[in-house]
C-alpha cells in the first residue's frame, strides 16, 4: 500500500524502494519534502539532506516529525505512512478541480451530511460529547496507542478499531475462552489465485477474504442463537387453566 501511494504522487521508482533500509527510506522522506510537502524553505531542508551521517539525519527527522505535528508512531511504516497521507491531501488541496470527476463517482453515501460512520459514532455520542473536539481525538489517539490500533487520519474509524478489538480481546466472554494454539494455517502459501491482475494485492484479498468468512461465520452464530431462542419459546407453551371453560 505505501508502495501505492508513492506511485501515485509520481515517486520514480516505487517498485525499487526498499523501506527496510535506512538511505532508502531517508530518501523517500527528503523527496517527499522536495517535491509534493515543501513544508521547509529551500536551505532549510539541509537537515534533510545528510542521508549519509545516520546521527545527524535522525536528529533532523525527528524535528521534522515535529513540525510537521505528526502524532506519536510506533514503527517506521506507520510514520511513512501518515507522511504519504499528509502528502496526498497537500496534493489534492493543490488543484481540487482536477479530482472532481473521480470523487463524484467514488464518494461514499451520505447521511444527513456525514459519512454512515461517522454518523452512527456521533449517534452513540449525541448529547454527551462533541466528536471533533481536540480532547476526545486525543483521547482516541492515546487508546489506539496504548491498544497498538494502526494509526489512522479519520480519528471515528480508529476508534472503531478499538472498539473491535476490545470487542473481540478484553471482553468477559473473549477474556474465558482458551488461547488456540497450534501451527497457524499458512493461508499466504495456498495455491488458490484470488488476484489474477497484480501480485502484490493477493495476501491483502486473502486476508480481507478470511475476515468476511469470519464475519458471516458471526453471522450463522447470530442466526442459530436466535432460533433456538424461538423453539424454546414455541416448543414449551405454558396454559392459564385459570381461563379454562367447562361446558358452555
Amino acid at each position: 500500500m505505501l508502495k501505492k501511494k508513492l506511485e501515485a504522487l509520481g515517486y520514480p521508482t516505487p517498485s525499487d524502494l526498499a523501506l527496510s533500509n535506512r538511505k532508502d527510506f531517508a530518501s523517500t522522506i527528503l523527496w517527499l519534502e522536495d517535491q509534493k510537502i515543501r513544508l521547509y524553505a529551500i536551505e532549510d531542508r539541509e537537515i534533510l539532506r545528510n542521508v549519509d551521517n545516520a546521527q545527524l539525519w535522525e536528529d533532523g527527522y525527528l524535528k521534522y516529525c515535529a513540525d510537521l505535528n505528526m502524532p506519536s508512531l510506533g514503527t517506521q511504516n506507520e510514520q511513512l505512512a501518515w507522511i504519504l497521507g499528509h502528502a496526498i491531501r497537500l496534493e489534492f488541496l493543490d488543484d481540487p478541480a482536477q479530482y472532481e470527476s473521480i470523487n463524484s463517482k467514488q464518494r461514499l453515501p451520505k447521511i444527513n451530511g456525514n459519512q454512515p460512520h461517522q454518523k452512527k459514532v456521533q449517534v452513540i455520542f449525541e448529547g454527551k460529547m462533541n466528536v471533533d473536539d481536540k480532547e476526545f481525538i486525543a483521547g482516541v489517539r492515546t487508546l489506539a496507542g496504548q491498544l497498538n490500533v494502526p494509526h489512522h487520519p479519520n480519528h471515528l474509524l480508529q476508534l472503531e478499531g478499538v472498539a473491535r478489538v476490545v470487542h473481540e480481546r478484553l471482553s468477559p466472554a473473549a477474556r474465558g475462552r482458551q488461547p488456540i494454539t497450534g501451527t497457524p494455517f499458512p493461508f499466504d502459501k495456498g495455491n488458490d489465485v484470488v488476484s489474477a491482475n497484480d501480485p502484490a494485492l493477493d495476501l491483502p484479498m486473502r486476508i480481507l477474504r478470511l475476515l468476511q468468512i469470519q464475519s458471516l461465520r458471526q453471522l450463522q452464530t447470530h442466526i442459530n442463537e436466535t432460533i433456538v431462542s424461538v423453539q424454546n419459546l414455541t416448543a414449551n407453551p405454558k396454559t392459564d387453566t385459570k381461563l379454562g371453560k367447562v361446558g358452555f
